[in-house]
Protein backbone atom coordinates (compact mmCIF):
# COMPACT_ATOMS: atom_id res chain seq x y z
CA UNK A 1 0.00 0.00 0.00
CA UNK A 2 0.99 3.71 -1.13
CA UNK A 3 2.36 5.28 1.73
CA UNK A 4 0.02 8.70 1.97
CA UNK A 5 1.63 12.34 3.61
CA UNK A 6 -0.24 14.99 4.74
CA UNK A 7 0.96 18.47 3.26
CA UNK A 8 0.40 21.23 5.02
CA UNK A 9 3.22 23.50 3.26
CA UNK A 10 1.70 24.85 0.49
CA UNK A 11 3.08 23.87 -3.07
CA UNK A 12 3.85 26.87 -4.68
CA UNK A 13 5.14 30.30 -3.65
CA UNK A 14 2.12 32.15 -5.05
CA UNK A 15 0.09 29.53 -2.74
CA UNK A 16 2.12 30.78 -0.11
CA UNK A 17 1.41 34.60 -0.98
CA UNK A 18 -2.30 33.71 -0.81
CA UNK A 19 -2.42 31.80 2.37
CA UNK A 20 -0.47 34.68 3.77
CA UNK A 21 -3.02 37.22 2.82
CA UNK A 22 -6.12 35.31 3.86
CA UNK A 23 -4.88 34.94 6.82
CA UNK A 24 -3.86 38.00 7.59
CA UNK A 25 -7.31 39.03 6.32
CA UNK A 26 -8.59 36.51 9.13
CA UNK A 27 -6.27 37.59 11.96
CA UNK A 28 -7.70 41.24 11.33
CA UNK A 29 -11.29 40.25 11.20
CA UNK A 30 -10.98 38.20 14.40
CA UNK A 31 -9.49 41.31 16.06
CA UNK A 32 -11.99 43.45 15.01
CA UNK A 33 -14.54 41.54 16.47
CA UNK A 34 -12.75 40.37 19.37
CA UNK A 35 -12.01 44.42 20.42
CA UNK A 36 -15.62 44.99 19.45
CA UNK A 37 -17.60 42.61 21.76
CA UNK A 38 -18.14 44.12 25.53
CA UNK A 39 -17.87 41.09 27.86
CA UNK A 40 -16.75 37.81 27.25
CA UNK A 41 -14.78 36.80 24.10
CA UNK A 42 -17.04 35.00 21.17
CA UNK A 43 -15.07 30.87 21.24
CA UNK A 44 -15.31 31.12 17.24
CA UNK A 45 -13.29 34.91 16.85
CA UNK A 46 -10.39 33.02 19.36
CA UNK A 47 -10.66 30.04 17.02
CA UNK A 48 -10.24 32.13 13.79
CA UNK A 49 -7.33 34.07 15.28
CA UNK A 50 -5.56 31.28 16.33
CA UNK A 51 -6.06 29.48 12.76
CA UNK A 52 -5.10 32.44 10.96
CA UNK A 53 -1.23 32.45 13.23
CA UNK A 54 -1.17 29.14 12.23
CA UNK A 55 -2.04 29.49 8.24
CA UNK A 56 0.64 32.64 8.70
CA UNK A 57 3.50 30.47 10.02
CA UNK A 58 3.27 27.78 7.15
CA UNK A 59 2.99 30.37 4.98
CA UNK A 60 6.10 31.88 6.35
CA UNK A 61 7.95 28.36 6.10
CA UNK A 62 6.57 27.92 2.53
CA UNK A 63 8.09 31.55 1.68
CA UNK A 64 11.65 31.52 3.27
CA UNK A 65 12.61 27.13 2.94
CA UNK A 66 11.06 26.73 -1.08
CA UNK A 67 12.69 22.64 -0.44
CA UNK A 68 9.92 22.25 2.42
CA UNK A 69 6.69 23.32 -0.57
CA UNK A 70 4.53 20.13 -0.34
CA UNK A 71 6.04 18.02 1.79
Amino acid sequence: MAERRWHFIPTTAALCWLYLGVGAVLLVSSILTLTGTDGRAPVLAVIAAVAAVGLMALSVVGLARPKLRGR
